[in-house]
């Protein structure tokens, strides 16, 4: 799929250029066969954290919320034995801790770094896991709640703490002495168990607690987790995972919003605690915070990630040793998965467009605009209403993006069978605040199935999904990808551009395509996997995929091979 060799694209293009003797837009020679195109996926030094907790045949209280994630001893040892035989290397969680925050140089680094953690504080993984990590000379972390400790049956009392701090395999750390514990969030009785995420109901001032209040309060219950079990522990405790990995980071769902088509949960009942978070653990003596992963944020964990939102992936019983691999396999990249409605519904994230720093995403089904930085992390979420004019009860159907001088350009798609018509929206963008409708416009029913946009020359060029180009402000056909001996073209995906051509990707032949603006082939390269938008800047290309495991993001380095 990639190779090596490659220079920089824009030498590459005025090359192709002086060869071919050609301007883009120009009629191709026949006799001259399109170069070849070269792309190198663009990796990170990741670590991945993996995250469990029971570990066990027989786990306790397995219906708590929405289950209790538990797995057999036999499962787990597998699936350590699976991972040692793949050349995986499992590290400490200090070293982890020193590469993530820029202490331990990348060089130091071993090749597909894995750490395990553990929830909770079940007694399980300490007499079940102990000596399964003592077989891959593996070591682990356990964040465990204060207030379950010793008081719950199974899970871990202060002498077990006692022998585990001087195992020499296990790190224990915080999951917050109130941990999992609910908390009230509201005057009629409400109560959420994301106590670390909410604003407390105070039921004798008939008010909610104040931001300084909120950190004040998670301040001191990460004060008191440190100062009742480091003299057990006989270390620092200087790291904490949140509960269900909630910090504030989904805003307050609106009164009356439908849970499907917003953006946010509605885990938290104030917008913007996640910074009074952050403070209340830098505060505490904390030095780094571990997440679960969010729907659309399932990555592992690099120095592109913030030390107090730093991401886990978890396992759990449902599912197979192979198929674990097979997610850890779809991750290996620079990139993450795309984002989805925090309730668990993906809403096919396809379109990206690129814009200063930050990346646009569109969901090709609801009028969801994403704000991602350049790594493909999340940065906010948008739902814009003007992409719902004129097609009640249609999809949004947005098929492509494209951003040119601070204004982003939303094309889309007609519904099959529907009367939604083709449209295209312009909006206004000022340092990553959310868009502002400028205009919009029915397109001509030949534009109905753009499934990319891009300017060029001053010019805002759309390809279907059959390889036409059209011009698409003057609203005309102005070019097609065209079929020659060399090259037999299939259903296309994607346009961006490049050094003065077009970009465009071959979902049937796996190929990226530089093209003149009347369809004609410059150069051709493979790509494999369900390409569906890209996004360009100098010889970075920025891919969104629909991979089997995952919709992913991925970034390419793209040149011509040497002659």
């Amino acid at each position: 799929m990639e190779e090596g060799g490659m220079r920089n694209l824009a030498l590459s293009i005025v090359a192709i250029g002086v060869l071919l003797g050609l301007a883009p837009g120009s009629a191709a020679h026949a006799a001259v066969a399109p170069r070849k195109l070269v792309l190198t996926l663009v990796r990170e030094p990741t670590v991945r954290v993996l995250m469990f907790h029971q570990v066990s045949n027989h786990p306790i209280e397995p219906k708590i919320g929405i289950g209790t994630p538990w797995m057999a001893p036999q499962r787990f040892n597998d699936l350590l034995h699976a991972l040692a035989q793949r050349g995986y290397h499992f590290i400490t969680m200090q070293s982890a801790v020193a590469f993530l925050s820029g202490r331990l140089p990348v060089a130091r680094l071993p090749r597909r770094s894995v750490t395990l953690t553990f929830d909770d504080g079940y007694r399980s993984a300490w007499t079940e896991a102990t000596p399964i990590l003592r077989r891959y000379h593996a070591s682990a972390t356990m964040f465990f709640e204060g207030h379950a400790t010793g008081s719950i049956p199974g899970r871990l009392d202060d002498a077990d703490l006692h022998a585990m701090a001087r195992s020499g395999i296990w790190s224990l750390q915080s999951h917050g002495f109130a941990g999992h514990s609910d908390l009230l969030v509201g005057p009629h009785g409400k109560l959420s168990p994301y106590w670390y995420a909410n604003l407390q109901w105070l039921s004798r001032e008939h008010r909610f607690e104040t931001i300084a209040e909120f950190e004040r309060r998670v301040q001191d219950d990460l004060l008191h987790f440190r100062h009742a079990f480091e003299p057990i522990t006989g270390a620092r405790i200087d790291l904490f995972a949140y509960p269900s990995g909630e910090y504030g980071q989904n805003a307050a769902l609106p009164r009356g919003a439908n849970p499907q088509t917003n953006t946010q949960a509605g885990h938290s009942n104030a917008p913007n605690l996640t910074p009074s978070i952050f403070r209340a653990l830098k505060n505490a003596g904390f030095v780094a915070a571990f997440s679960v992963y969010d729907p659309g944020h399932v990555q592992f964990a690099s120095r592109s990630d913030d030390l107090y939102a730093l991401p886990r992936i978890g396992f759990s019983a449902k599912a197979s040793v192979a198929q674990d691999l097979r997610s850890m396999d779809s991750l290996e990249s620079k990139g993450i998965e795309f984002p989805e409605i925090e309730d668990g519904q993906f809403t096919a994230v396809a379109p990206i467009a690129l814009g200063g720093n930050h990346l646009y995403a569109a969901s090709t089904v609801q009028p969801l605009i994403y704000l991602l930085d350049r790594n493909g992390r999340r940065v906010g979420a948008f739902r814009e209403p003007a992409l719902e004019r004129g097609r009640t009860g249609e999809p949004a159907a947005i098929g492509a993006l494209a951003f040119e001088r601070n204004h982003l350009w939303v094309a889309q798609q007609a519904v099959v069978g529907g009367r939604a018509a083709p449209v295209l929206s312009e909006f206004s963008v000022l340092r990553g605040a959310p868009p502002r409708i400028e205009s919009r416009r029915t397109l001509p029913a030949d534009m109905s199935w753009l499934v990319g946009i891009a300017w060029l020359d001053g010019n805002l060029y759309g390809i279907d999904d059959g390889g036409e180009i059209f011009d698409v402000l003057r609203g005309r056909r102005v070019g097609e990808l065209v079929q020659s001996a060399s090259y037999q073209s299939g259903r296309f995906a994607g346009l961006v551009a490049g050094d003065g051509a077009l970009i465009a990707y071959d979902r049937r032949m796996h190929r990226i395509l530089l093209v003149t603006p009347r369809g004609t082939i410059r150069a051709t390269g493979a790509l494999r996997g369900d390409v569906r938008s890209l996004a360009m800047e100098g010889d970075e290309l920025f891919v969104s995929r629909w991979d089997t495991a995952r919709h992913m993001f991925r970034i390419y380095t793209m040149g011509t091979a040497k002659i």
